[in-house]
């Protein structure tokens, strides 16, 4: 995994720490009066994924702004998908504070799902 391959909004972000992907199959399940159930797919494949960066403070104040937005686009290794950028959370990197020419180093972690 060298070099940038993950944009949100066109901003690039270092490679992941850790990335998990799912994919799930969104479907309308009700039953009939004979106790049949009468399936609906509404979409294949929903994929969500999980990202873990380690970030300086002034790419975690941009990542922390996209989560505040309804929808991003992402670029992931090619591939652009529109998402929803939600559960952030960050840790401060013991002693980073210390690092030059940043508020300290983080360790974020938010989820990216698919529209």
């Amino acid at each position: 995994m060298l070099g940038y391959y993950l944009k949100f909004n066109g901003a690039d972000f270092p490679n992941p720490k850790s990335v998990s992907m799912t994919s799930d199959t969104i479907e309308n399940v009700s039953q009939s009066e004979a106790g049949t159930d009468l399936v609906t797919m509404v979409r294949p494949s929903k994929k969500t994924w999980n990202f873990t960066f380690n970030l300086s403070s002034a790419k975690k104040d941009i990542l922390k702004g996209l989560c505040l937005l309804e929808y991003v686009t992402m670029v992931y290794m090619g591939t652009t998908y529109t998402v929803r950028l939600r559960g952030y959370q960050d840790n401060l990197v013991e002693n980073s504070e210390w690092a030059a020419n940043t508020d300290g180093l983080f360790t974020v972690s938010v989820k990216a799902m698919e529209f």
